[in-house]
């Protein structure tokens, strides 16, 4: 049975440019997410431990989450994971030598969740299979709920320190690696992939801006896929692949570049007409109402204000209604349109 509409984390608003019979599209939800989702919460000992390892850096990273399935419980719709490229499997394994099974599991090829290996590797799920996995249970769990938003930030970047190894480059093999554990993990039916946009017209852009998205009735029960990457990541998946043909996930492009129909802003602070500009062209944007605990820290909801007046469709936070406050701040992100389950 279908769980009370206050569960809906979703507000339907009418998107520029779509005809009346077509309303609401997926431009039109606004979706509240969390930040690195996969962090587990940072108890007593794991934040002790942490700023013993990490220094003056744990202060940007003193937040955590409940499990995936509690966070969507929770009513959030957007998730995130930050896989690094793990082609013939163990380059994350060391911390992992005590526990038999998960050193099985870190030991085969795929992708592994963490956000950096050695200092802060602490993460729900250990295979991005994995964490695809258990938002893909909850979703068979729940058939008709609303759209959620994955964003997959690749990481590479070299950390440059004696104390971290620099992770491998992603290779066109690592990213169809992941298009393809999305597709055993969801299914391709309940996946809203790039395809789905486009459909008839030349260029995800074309179709994004013509008011072409998928309506939000038909995308219930599904997936949207980003994938979050540096310039070089982002040129390897288009490659062969115009306008994002055949893929499962949606890309960060120029909005100018055919492959554009999803955008990533940090700071709506900074950048809110650009994102007011971009919202208003039909496109998705995502944004951040708080960055490295300073918001928390302080009680300041001036940049949630800002990502609300520019119209961002996706907010992320580390606070968010029922979220782990390990420093006892009691800092709350509630948007207006946020409906906490009951």
């Amino acid at each position: 049975m279908r769980l009370p509409a206050l569960l809906s984390s979703i507000v339907l608003l009418a998107p520029l440019g779509a005809h009346a019979a077509d309303m609401p599209r997926l431009n039109a939800m606004h979706v509240l997410g969390s930040h690195n989702s996969y962090r587990p919460d940072l108890d007593p000992a794991a934040l002790a431990h942490q700023r013993q390892v990490m220094g003056e850096r744990s202060t940007g990273v003193e937040y955590g989450h409940p499990p995936i399935t509690a966070q969507l419980n929770l009513g959030l719709r957007q998730v995130e994971f930050d896989p690094y490229a793990d082609s013939a499997g163990g380059l994350y394994a060391a911390p992992y030598l005590n526990d038999p099974a998960k050193l099985e599991t870190m030991k085969r090829p795929g992708a592994k969740v963490l956000h950096a290996p050695v200092v802060d590797a602490r993460t729900h799920c250990l295979p991005l299979a994995d964490c695809f996995g258990e938002v893909a249970a909850w979703s068979r769990a729940h058939p008709d709920h609303e759209l959620i938003v994955i964003f997959v930030n690749t990481k590479e970047e070299p950390f440059n320190s004696p104390a971290i190894p620099n992770p491998p480059l992603y290779t066109e093999a690592d990213l169809a690696g992941i298009d393809a554990d999305a597709v055993q993990a969801f299914g391709r039916a309940h996946i809203v992939a790039p395809d789905d946009l486009r459909g008839d017209t030349s260029t995800l852009r074309v179709a994004a801006t013509s008011g072409r998205w998928p309506g939000l009735t038909a995308s219930r029960g599904k997936v949207l896929l980003v994938l979050d990457s540096n310039p070089r990541i982002a040129e390897l998946y288009r490659r062969n692949h115009p306008s994002l043909k055949g893929r499962m996930m949606f890309g960060l492009y120029d909005a100018a570049e055919p492959e554009a129909a999803v955008f990533n802003i940090q700071d709506p602070k900074a950048e809110e007409a650009r994102i007011k500009d971009l919202v208003a062209q039909g496109f998705l944007v995502r944004t951040r109402s708080d960055a490295d605990t300073r918001e928390a820290r302080q009680h300041d909801l001036s940049r949630l204000q800002a990502a609300l007046r520019s119209g961002a469709q996706i907010i992320s936070t580390d606070y968010y209604p029922g979220a782990p406050d390990p420093l006892g701040l009691k800092f709350v992100v509630t948007p207006p349109w946020f409906k906490t389950p009951r």
